[in-house]
């Protein structure tokens, strides 16, 4: 069918209602003013928007992530497969579909930037179309569509968790001309961030939302009660603060679903019908208001070059938020410059006059000598009863001078040496005070001498007390005037001195005060240039007609009926089989053995290699020489016989490890919903004696270890480390985290403030069993596991289950997802990966690789050649969800190439319906396991365990039986050789083996181990190259537009959160790879080991003896924390490179962040690294040193054993016969295996 000439949604106009019409002339006046004001782009959505309301047609926009289901709705209510739809991201393009006659135009942007339309297109083609992103820029289809009639079209969207630009700039096209928004989530992705995020703008953008819960069908009441699911999501919404206009789940596989409510959605499609005019208005209203806002930051945008010219003279941001402030400080620095001379002196004045005041320098006895001094002065004084001038004159001039000797004294003692001290100590602060003048200081206060004493003696004066008083007190003080003055002379001169210096820095402040004044303006252009876009966005608003427009909370908007009580308490019928038989083709035979051998089947991958070895040790019984190999044969078989056989599942939340683990001991054993809910590592083990069916052991965190994780929580949410380390204990722990708010956290920190909120609440009634082990069962142990209050205090639970599986030795652990809280003990996750005997990566067949499965991929592949062989395996689970074996093969091939993308070549997949698996297994459904693909996936397992495992510990043991036979062998040919040979023999051994001792116990040559040495300087480099190859993933996924939006949250808190995102996302790459790059050591220190074991015993002259070579041993190489160190950007820095949603992502701010924050992150990682290559080359050297020295004492012993065999040969009759018979033994023994 192809198009004729249409009528398009853009190009149809029709009669609007008054109310209407005058709001589409204002939202065109709107358009021309802001293309007047020089933004074409805001002006064009404005135009846009007042044409689709010339339309009179509401929008409904079908929103949600990949493969949640949107275009197989959209098609359900269309009547027709008009969409691709498909588990892989399909949709590339924004599809607009009204009801008409069919017709489809498309539209493409030419080379030239013009818009061109493709002629000729088919509704047929119209899939190839929609997945075209980049050729595309816009679908519109007619087709005929009752339900919406002349009222309605609807908008398919590509997914909203898309990182493709053009995917964003179209979701968010389609948004701002919708009018109702459907978001469309899986039942098993329901609780996603990125649903929360998405509908939380939805919300604060002011668009009526409803949330459909698709997939309804996967709801199993056995596994949680309906309404606590969707009491659980109400709580949710309400936690995020997200209002919606109505909920509703559907099932679209299955229509009939009790649950699903289709004819509800359909009832709510036909009642919008009825609100049409209110629904556009208010959306015009909101997306007006929304554009008005795109128009203020398009004004900013187009004002940048200004802006940043303005912003770098105001100091960047940082200079800016602290300009006043500095100023202001400055300024009080330049006044306290300029006065600081005068200060000085005022101080030196009020401490002299201080020390003045506080100085006396008439005591008692002075003043009797001053009574004497006035007394002589007194008229009728004579000396003698004769009187004698001379005599009366001598004794004048006597106690005027005793007076002065002591007066001076007084001074000298109280005075001047205080006063001088003062001088000595300023001038030494000013940086003079040479010998010149000390020498003057010490002349600048004389003592005080006769002729002034008597000066100050007034005519007339009395010789009484008050008379002797007053002139006492009159030498203090004008001696004090004089020692004042003269001080102060010297004091000005010594603050004069510095007065160059004051002046220099006085003109210092001054320049840059200038400087801040300069900056101040430049700020204050600034805040014009802001009020001039908050004005010019007002006078965009203010053109809105007010009267006519509803708020979203009085628009009637049309709720779904809740599901009748009855209806979710009826039991949900089961499942059918899959549309597509999930077994694989060509393994059908296997299947059919593995359905057949059904639950009797056993995985004893050990046990033929412990028999043989069990034999052999048995044979070298009556062999006292082989004493030492056949108590090792018997240890090694011991060994292989209580292994157990152990299983690790991985995988993101909600992939169904647990559901998986479930099928495969065919029992529903572990707790089951589509919520995260192994929050812990769960081991499924055999039931014991004191630990019956059903029980399970339940294992604390010690208390030391739970501080941890609540510290490493609160770190990743970026509270200080000194914060952390002052908290006294959990409720302040706690309480760091309760002023925090989920819109200010980068969306993978969220699930650690949950996690710490879960701690508080749980504290009291679980803190105090952190270091204790208990049993639980039933409700109990599934609260442990799965309820957050409870698992966040739990370490690991061992569930003791009944099961061929478990009976078989084999122990399945279902690790917490890699996406969860406990994804921070990467080093326990890695510990599984290294000694699992196989390894299931579990993912979901609608969300195939999510960016925590890509995140741990990274690891797997990095390791995998590191294993004796591929001990891999890769479920795809639910896959009953596929709607064609076309499909199926598009979606395993997609997980094909992603694996391959990380190392990981010829993958073993297995598309498998762990649901249905369960439940043949539980009906005996032989039929059922096949088709649901877990027999095939059982088939192919078992063979790994018995043939690929099995073969591995055979070829071991015949290895090590190899080396038996060849001891044998050099026995047999001592024996036949005559006694002096054998003595000779004997002691060369010794001799040997002596200096083999002497030559490791003295340490090996550096030339010997410099081979390690280099090797990990060459892992170091390529695994610091792969991480900085991923780096721009890593920035990607930090820093997202989907959390950077402009949506009303603090946005300088979430790049702050950003930026530790990305710390964390690099700095745990950085630990996975080196993690890796450790295993590959100490199978390079095994490797070494050998060689110099080898070498030691031919150059010994032992050629031809063997013994067991040693193993690589298990070093545990450290791995710290890549940034503990830094770097650390604060908030400032960030914003400056941020500034808004738009300068970030569509200018040069992304780009300039990341290189910056590449080089720092990798600068940091590069001193991290040369720290890791000193202590890993310590620990290795070590190590080797160690080994060897084991080695030579075991081969000491060894050989001293041989040799008193070969010693024993020439007292021993029949010893000969013997060996010959253990030989042709041997050599059978040898040949069963």
């Amino acid at each position: 069918m192809t198009a004729g000439k249409m009528e398009t949604v853009t190009e149809r106009p029709v009669a609007a209602k008054g109310s209407l019409t005058t709001y589409s002339d204002a939202l065109r006046r709107m358009s021309k003013a802001a293309v007047d004001a020089g933004d074409a782009v805001a002006g064009g959505k404005l135009e846009e928007l007042a044409g689709k309301l010339s339309l009179d047609i509401a929008t409904l926009a079908f929103c949600g992530h990949f493969s949640a289901g949107k275009s197989t709705l959209v098609n359900a209510l269309c009547g027709a497969q008009l969409l691709p739809s498909s588990p892989i991201p399909t949709s590339a393009n924004v599809v607009t579909i009204a009801n008409g006659e069919p017709a489809v135009k498309v539209e493409f942007v030419g080379k030239d930037g013009s818009v061109k339309e493709i002629p000729g297109v088919s509704v047929e083609r119209l899939g190839d179309l929609a997945v075209d992103g980049e050729g595309v820029s816009s679908i519109e289809v007619r087709y005929p569509i009752p339900l919406l009639g002349d009222s309605l079209a609807l908008v398919d969207t590509p997914g909203v968790d898309s990182t493709d630009g053009a995917h964003r700039a179209a979701t968010e096209s389609a948004l701002h001309l919708a009018d109702v928004v459907f978001y469309v989530t899986d039942y098993n992705h329901v609780l996603s961030d990125v649903n929360f995020r998405f509908l939380r703008m939805l919300h604060q953008w002011g668009k009526p939302t409803y949330l459909i819960v698709n997939q309804i069908d996967k709801h199993r009441e056995s596994e949680v009660r309906f309404e606590a699911f969707r009491d659980g999501l109400a709580s949710a919404l309400e936690a995020w603060r997200i209002d919606l206009a109505g909920l509703l789940f559907l099932s679209m596989r299955k229509p009939d679903h009790p649950l699903s409510q289709m004819s509800e959605l359909l009832n709510v499609i036909e009642a919008l019908k009825g609100e049409k005019e209110k629904l556009l208005l208010h959306s015009a209203d909101r997306s007006a208001r929304h554009l008005a806002g795109e128009f203020k930051e398009g004004l900013l945008q187009r004002q940048a070059e200004r802006r940043e010219t303005l912003l770098a003279q105001a100091g960047g941001e940082s200079g800016l938020a602290e300009l006043a402030e500095r100023r202001a400080a400055l300024a009080a620095e330049l006044e306290s410059a300029r006065t600081a001379g005068e200060r000085q002196l005022d101080g030196l004045k009020r401490e002299l006059d201080q020390l003045l005041g506080n100085t006396g320098l008439t005591p008692a006895e002075t003043r009797e000598k001053a009574r004497a001094v006035l007394e002589s002065r007194q008229t009728g004084f004579k000396v003698g009863w004769l009187g004698s001038g001379a005599k009366t004159e001598a004794e004048r001039e006597r106690r005027l001078a005793e007076l002065a000797q002591d007066f001076a004294a007084q001074a000298e003692a109280n005075l001047h040496v205080h006063v001088r001290a003062m001088l000595r100590r300023e001038a030494r602060n000013a940086g003079s005070g040479d010998a010149a003048w000390e020498s003057s200081l010490e002349a600048a206060f004389p003592a005080p001498d006769a002729d002034w004493i008597a000066s100050l003696v007034k005519p007339g004066a009395g010789a009484g007390g008050d008379a002797t008083l007053q002139y006492a007190s009159e030498l203090s003080a004008d001696w004090k005037r004089k020692v004042r003055k003269t001080a102060l002379e010297r004091f000005e001169e010594i603050v004069a001195s510095r007065q160059p210096e004051r002046e220099a820095a006085a003109a210092a402040l001054a320049s840059s005060l200038g400087e801040l004044s300069d900056r101040q303006a430049a700020a204050d252009r600034l805040r014009a240039l802001d009020a001039e876009a908050n004005e010019a966005e007002r006078k965009l608003v203010e053109m809105l007609p007010m009267a006519g427009v509803t708020d979203i909370a009085g628009l009637k908007l049309p709720a779904p009926r809740p599901l009748a009580a009855k209806t979710t308490s009826q039991p949900v019928p089961a499942d059918a089989a899959p549309v597509v038989n999930l077994s694989i083709a060509g393994g059908e035979a296997a299947a059919e053995e593995a359905a057949e051998a059904g639950e009797n089947a056993s995985y004893g991958a050990f046990a033929g290699a412990a028999e043989v070895l069990e034999r052999g040790a048995a044979m070298l019984s009556p062999f006292p020489e082989l004493a030492r190999q056949r108590e090792a044969l018997s240890a090694k078989a011991a060994q292989l016989r209580d292994s157990r056989f152990t299983i690790a599942l991985f995988g993101a939340f909600s992939a169904g490890k647990s559901s998986f683990a479930n099928a495969l001991v065919g029992q529903p054993a572990l707790p089951v919903s589509p919520n995260p809910t192994t929050a812990t590592i769960n081991r499924i083990v055999a039931p014991a004696e004191d630990a019956p069916h059903g029980t399970a052991r339940i294992y604390m965190k010690e208390a030391d270890d739970m501080r941890s994780d609540l510290a490493h929580s609160l770190a990743r949410l970026g509270v200080r480390e000194r914060d952390i380390e002052a908290a006294a204990g959990p409720a302040e722990l706690f309480a760091l985290a309760a002023r925090m708010s989920p819109d200010d956290i980068h969306p993978r920190g969220r699930p650690h403030l949950a996690f710490l909120r879960a701690a508080a609440r749980g504290w009291e009634r679980y803190g105090p069993l952190l270091g204790t082990s208990f049993t639980a069962e039933g409700a109990d142990y599934r609260r442990y596991v799965a309820d957050e209050e409870a698992s966040c205090f739990v370490a690991s639970a061992d569930l003791h289950v009944d099961s061929p599986l478990t009976r078989s030795g084999a122990v399945l652990v279902d690790t917490p997802g890699a996406d969860s809280i406990n994804a921070r003990h990467t080093g326990v996750a890695f510990e599984y990966i290294k000694n699992a005997d196989a390894v299931l990566f579990v993912t979901y067949y609608n969300h195939a690789f999510t960016e925590a499965d890509r995140s741990f991929l990274h690891q797997l592949g990095s390791v995998k050649d590191a294993f004796e062989l591929d001990k891999m395996f890769f479920v795809l689970n639910a896959a009953d969800l596929a709607s064609s074996a076309e499909e199926l093969a598009g979606v395993a091939a997609h997980v094909e190439s992603q694996l391959l993308k990380h190392g990981i070549r010829q993958p073993r997949i297995y598309p498998v319906s762990s649901l249905l698996g369960l439940e043949a297994k539980l009906a005996g459904d032989a039929a059922g396991r096949r088709s649901s693909g877990l027999a095939d996936f059982e088939a192919a397992f078992r063979r790994f365990a018995d043939e690929e495992l099995g073969s591995l510990a055979l070829a071991s043991a015949r290895k090590q039986l190899d080396r038996i036979g060849a001891r044998i062998d050099g026995l047999l040919g001592s024996a036949s050789e005559d006694a002096a040979s054998r003595q000779a023999s004997a002691a060369a051994m010794l001799g040997a083996a002596e200096s083999l001792r002497e030559a490791w116990s003295a340490g090996p040559p550096e030339a010997a181990i410099q081979p390690l040495v280099e090797e990990l300087g060459e892992q170091l480099y390529h695994m610091r190259r792969r991480v900085q190859y991923r780096f721009g993933e890593h920035f990607m996924t930090a820093f997202h537009p989907s959390v950077l939006q402009d949506d009303g949250r603090d946005l300088r808190k979430l790049i702050v959160s950003c930026w530790l995102d990305l710390k964390r996302g690099v700095g745990e790459d950085l630990q996975q790879e080196l993690r890796s790059a450790g295993l590959r050591m100490e199978t390079a220190l095994g490797r070494l080991l050998g060689r110099q074991v080898e070498d030691g015993i031919a150059r010994a002259g032992l050629g031809g003896f063997e013994t067991e070579p040693p193993a690589a041993p298990a070093l545990g190489l450290p791995v710290s924390e890549p940034f503990g160190s830094g770097p650390d950007w604060d908030g400032r820095k960030l914003w400056q490179a941020f500034r808004s949603p738009k300068h970030f992502f569509e200018r040069e701010g992304s780009g300039a962040l990341k290189n910056e924050a590449e080089a720092a992150l990798f600068q940091a990682a590069d001193a991290w690294l040369a720290g890791i290559r000193e202590a890993w080359a310590d620990r290795l050297a070590a190590a080797f040193e160690g080994e060897l020295r084991a080695v030579a004492v075991r081969l000491s012993s060894e050989l001293a054993a041989y040799a008193d065999g070969v010693r024993r040969a020439l007292e021993t009759p029949g010893l000969e016969d013997a060996l010959r018979r253990l030989q042709s033994e041997w050599q059978q023994l040898k040949s069963g295996v």
